[in-house]
Order: C-alpha cells, then structure tokens, then sequence
C-alpha cells in the first residue's frame, strides 16, 4: 500500500474512501467546483491563478476560544479556516478522491506492513514566524503537548498513547498504540497544526499564535467577536504564495446574512454547512466548493449517564422526531435527509440499513415504558450552539417530544466556543445538537464511537463496535472495511447513541472576485491558493 509520499509522486489514494459527488480540476485532483450561474461583474469559478496582492474579508459562525492548535476546533465553520491560514497543515486529505497529500511534510509513511510504526519526515528549511526551526523537535512538542491531560486540547485522543522519537532534525518515528493503516488521516484531521515550541513556551499563543502558515497575526490585529486580520506571512516557505495581502475574518452566526453579504460585496467567502444557506448561494449566482460528506446533524446522546442512558428512551426519541420534517420546515427542503452516520454516496456503507425515526406509535410504546405511564418524568437539557437554524431545530425537538406524556425537555443555547468547551473538553450534556463531518470514516468515527476514547460523542462503549472499528483502521482493502463498517451500522441502530436526521454537507461560498478555490479535509480553504481575480 502507497501511503503519502514527497509531492513529486502519486499521493496515496484510498479505495474504500467516501466518494463524492465533485467535479475535479483533473491536472491538480483537487476539490475544485465551479460556481453556477453569473453576475454583473462575469461568471465565479474556482479553478485560476489569482493576481499577487489584494484582502479577502472571509465569515465564519463563531469565534475562536483562541488561536492556538490546542484550543481551537479544527472543523470547517470553527476554527479550520483561522488554523490553516497560520499554521499551515503537516499532511491534508482530498475529500474527494480519499488522498493523504504531503504539505509541510514531505512524506508519512509506515516502518513496515504492521503500521504500527510511522516516519515523518518534514521539508528542510522551512521555520516559525519567530525564526524558530520547523524541525521534528517541534512536531514532537505539539503532540506530546496535545496528549497531556492538563492541557485539555480539543484534539488529545488524537495524540493519547503516542510514543514519538526525534530521529534527526527532519525526521520523528511515531509509534502507535495500536497498529493502524490509515494514521496518516488522524494526522491530517488532528495533528497537522504545529506551532512554534518558543511560543509555546512563552504562554501566550492563544492570544499570540506563532506557525509556519502563510499568514500571521500582528499585535492589535484580533477583535474578539468582530474582526482577526492576518497578514501575509513574508517568510512563509513557498515561493510566490499566498496570493492575498491580508485574510480578514468576520464573525457572523447567521449563514443567510452571510450569502447576502458576498451578494453585497460586504465580504467575499464564506463556509456554510446550512443547506438553506447553500441553496441561497446557489440562486444567487455566487460561486460553490461543494462536498458531500458523512457524519451530518444530530443528536448526541450521554449515554452513560441521565435519562439517555436507557437505550429505549434514546430510542424513543429517535421514533418520535422525524429527518423529513426538520428538512422540510427548518430548511425548506434544500437539505438531504440522513439514513443515518454514512452518506448514501458512500462505498462503505451498506445501502440497505437505515436508522430508526419517524414512528410516532413506536415512540409512543417506548416512552410509555420509560415514565412507566407518564408517572416517572423524563428530563433532560438538549444544549446547542446558538445559531439560528439550530435554535429552530431544537424547538422542534422540544415540542415534538413535550407530546408524550412525562417528557420534559430544556433547550440551552451556547455561543459556538462555550457549546465545544461543554460538548468536547468537559463533556456535560443530556442531549446535544451535534454535526460531523467525515471525509473518511478514518479517524473521524473511530474518535466519535470508539469506547474510552476521549473523543467519544455519546460516552458509547460497545465491546463489538470496538473491535469492528479497530479491524477497520487496520486495513485499507475496501471490502474489508465495508464488513467491519457494516457491523457498526446495525449496532448504532440497535443502540441510538445519536440520531442522524441531516447528510452532511460542506460548502465553500465565494464572490466572482475570488479564484484559486481549493478545499481540503472537511471543507476548509487552502490559504496557499486562493486569491482575487486578475
């Protein structure tokens, strides 16, 4: 098997990865989509060399909790686009094709067959904003930092149990807790944000970030809650890149203000994972980077604990609530509804098996036997990022179950870096709104459900998904992990530890003025290539 290899060879593809339904820019295989209709100032597309100069004014849902890689979030519409705009990435995936390509890196590859063994090797010369060496030394930092307990990083099960050795200055030996094929996709979805160890040090870098990336924060140049203005980095290692001057991004919850802010030319891109929102780009003519992905909207339940940890009152839920009538009322229709935690366009999944819902009569039953006739009250808090689509959802949610006798629900709205701390760092919850976003099953449904994993979603710990998982990640052959996969199918619809009611999707949203759109992981933009028109 090929894993990542220097960009002068064929990158790994994977097999079994998610196929997407995206056109390809065939010279580079890159996540490249045209945008469809036109406007005054000509048709928006993706695929072309932007001029050298110019500010891109990019909006994004929430706020960072701060800036370094053990803080942020690094999914699309928190803080991937703020990351990789700093840091740079180790390693990043084509959503599109399953590909692992090497970026800082220069190659991550296994010792031998096992997998159990990996080696970086870095690019030479490349350094820190602050002049520091961007070596193996400083790799080992980051993931020995992340998998420290006390630092409480977003991406700790990532590194939990790796055992890194520095080799020489450009190459770190990774040895894993367990043998697995496809470590080079955990790297490229937790690990690929390295910071300067100097900066580190300092205990500022939240406020301070110091990477590698193409742009970088001067002092003064981060209102919270408004505006991050990053300049462009003039040691970043790349010759000719980025294109841009300055990445200013703008917080905006709203995705519908947000499209009519591009249409506006009050900004010029955007992420959205709202379908109503894509739809609205879609109408109005501006440009599209669009990936169907798996994983989708939720909800999470805290199965170990509280009223959900009854499989029939999780189950009860799920009965009662229905994809087609959140799709149809929250976002008119414009959305895909789930069949559950694999997209229907995935290879992995098995077609035939979909999840429970929409059986009024079967929730009935259950939640009948769980308040044992309405006498013994189920209560819980569903808490939520506070955005308007997810807020409706709730009400949804709590409405449709406040029917059935004894059912209480709370709704606790959070702004989007308080609702990750609660959800992922503390774990505090009944019920959550949750989304996910998987280019690959790998790593992102081992983290969500694999047992004692501090990434779990729903405190889920099931001894056969378990194994099913780690057989999984254990081999690249696409059969293989289609049967391991499907064993986990029919035990998530057994068990309910989340209710998937929307496919996920990821849309990078941009102006005619914006060219050189490429999107990587989860949808989040390459800030080494994008740019303004000529």
């Amino acid at each position: 098997m090929v894993h990542a290899r220097p960009s002068h060879l064929p990158p790994r593809r994977s097999p079994g990865g998610i196929r997407k339904s995206l056109v390809l820019l065939a010279a580079a295989g890159l996540v490249l989509i045209a945008g469809c209709g036109s406007d005054s100032k000509g048709t928006p597309l993706a695929a072309g060399t932007p001029r050298q100069g110019g500010s891109m004014t990019i909006l994004l849902p929430g706020e960072a909790r701060g800036l370094d890689p053990f803080s942020a979030s690094y999914i699309n519409v928190t803080d991937g686009n703020r990351m990789a705009a700093l840091y740079d990435m180790l390693v990043w995936t084509n959503p599109a094709t399953g590909s692992v390509h090497p970026q800082v890196a220069d190659r991550l590859a296994p010792r031998d067959a096992t997998a159990k063994t990996w080696v970086l090797t870095l690019r030479s010369g490349i350094r820190f904003s602050d002049g520091e060496p961007y070596d193996a030394a400083a790799v080992k930092a980051n993931w020995d930092r992340h998998a420290d307990p006390a630092t409480q990083s977003v991406q700790r099960a990532a590194a939990a149990g790796l055992v890194t050795r520095v080799l020489d200055p450009l190459n770190l030996e990774v040895t894993l807790p367990e043998p697995n094929a496809n470590f080079d996709r955990m790297v490229a979805r937790h690990l690929s944000f390295i910071a300067s160890p100097k900066a580190i040090a300092g205990g500022r870098l939240a406020e301070n970030p110091v990477g590698a990336g193409p742009f970088i924060l001067r002092p003064g140049n981060w209102v919270k809650n408004q505006t991050l203005t990053l300049d462009r980095n003039p040691g970043y290692w790349k010759t000719g890149a980025p294109y841009l001057d300055r990445v200013v991004f703008k917080v905006d919850p709203d995705p519908m203000h947000g499209i009519a802010a591009i249409e506006d030319d009050a900004a010029d891109a955007t992420v959205t994972v709202d379908p109503l929102a894509a739809d609205a780009a879609k109408r109005a003519g501006l440009g599209s980077a669009s990936l169907s992905l798996s994983g989708g909207q939720m909800l999470s339940f805290n199965t170990a604990k509280g009223p959900f940890a009854d499989a029939d009152a999780r189950r009860a839920v799920a009965y009662a609530l229905s994809g087609k009538t959140i799709n149809d009322q929250i976002f008119q229709g414009t959305g895909t509804v789930a069949r559950g935690i694999f997209g229907a366009n995935s290879s992995l999944a098995s077609i035939q098996l979909v999840a429970p819902g929409d059986n009024p009569a079967e929730a009935a039953k259950l939640f009948d036997k769980v308040t044992a006739g309405g006498t013994r009250r189920l209560t819980a808090t569903l808490i939520i990022p506070n955005t308007p689509a997810t807020v409706r959802i709730a009400e949804y949610v709590r409405s449709t179950l406040a029917k059935y006798p004894g059912v209480e629900i709370t709704v606790e709205p959070l702004d989007l870096p308080a609702f990750i701390h609660r959800s992922n760092v503390e774990q505090r919850f009944d019920v959550k709104v949750d989304q996910v976003w998987l280019d690959d099953p790998e790593p992102g449904l081992f983290g969500l459900l694999s047992g004692g994993n501090a990434g779990n979603c729903c405190f889920y710990d099931d001894p056969g998904v378990n194994q099913a998982l780690s057989d999984a990640r254990r081999t690249a052959d696409d059969g293989a992990r289609r049967d391991a996969y499907t064993k986990v199918q029919v035990a998530l619809n057994r068990d309910m530890p989340m209710w998937v009611y929307q496919e996920a999707v990821a849309v990078g949203v941009f102006s005619s003025d914006v060219t050189g759109v490429q999107m990587f992981n989860d949808g989040v933009f390459m800030f080494d290539r994008i740019g303004m028109k000529r």
